[in-house]
């Protein structure tokens, strides 16, 4: 047999692909027509180490706190395919303050910059507080573009559903 009817053999190119280009044990055996079984073989062979379960994931993030599109910076966890996320903000008056203290409180930007984390810049509030310093009364209401969404049909996670 030849080393193209018998790629697997070729350590150098189960390395590239595996380490470099990322591809799983699933996608080389489907590249090269062979069981996932003679990837591993070979990967063992060859002293290739595997990937963590955590590396290898598709689903996660590649960094965990990203912006989101209102400005806030948060971290975000994916986990079997749920995501959980928490503001950056909120995790600094935790560090600041406690749990307790920050539970329940609403985390208020002094100058209101989103992404300004900084502890001097962020204070605890109650939620009519907080809406009083928006100038909403003592109801915090949603912003003016997604007060234009209100009356869509949501889907069963409430998220908007796309009207064609």
């Amino acid at each position: 047999m030849t080393s193209t009817e018998t790629p697997w053999r070729d350590e150098s190119l189960l390395q590239k692909l595996y380490w470099e280009q990322h591809l799983s044990t699933n996608e080389i055996a489907d590249e090269w027509d062979c069981d996932q079984a003679t990837v591993w073989k070979w990967m063992d062979r060859f002293d290739i180490p595997r990937r963590s379960a955590y590396e290898a994931a598709t689903n996660r993030r590649l960094h965990p706190a990203v912006f989101t599109d209102r400005g806030y910076v948060i971290c975000a966890s994916n986990h079997r395919g749920t995501t959980d996320s928490v503001g950056i903000h909120r995790l600094v008056m935790v560090a600041e303050h406690g749990f307790d203290a920050v539970a329940g409180k609403h985390v208020h930007h002094r100058n209101g910059i989103r992404f300004d984390n900084r502890p001097r810049n962020l204070e605890l509030l109650s939620r009519g507080e907080h809406a009083q310093r928006h100038g909403f009364g003592t109801d915090i209401r949603p912003p003016s573009e997604e007060l234009a969404y209100s009356n869509q049909e949501r889907d069963d996670q409430g998220r908007f559903k796309l009207l064609c």
